[in-house]
């Protein structure tokens, strides 16, 4: 399963990516709420992907 630390890695590296995913956009400078759940909806089915 994971040591806690690898557990922590994982969840900082999400958020970088996801980070990234906004900054492809930079002229949009706000999202809605729905915006951003598609955007985590689509970065979690397609991360497997890879």
């Amino acid at each position: 399963m994971g040591t806690e630390a690898e557990r922590q890695d994982t969840r900082k590296a999400m958020a970088f990516d996801l980070f990234d995913i906004l900054d492809e956009r930079p002229e949009q400078t706000t999202y809605t709420v729905e915006e951003i759940k598609k955007i985590i909806r689509v970065y979690v089915k397609t991360a497997d992907q890879k």
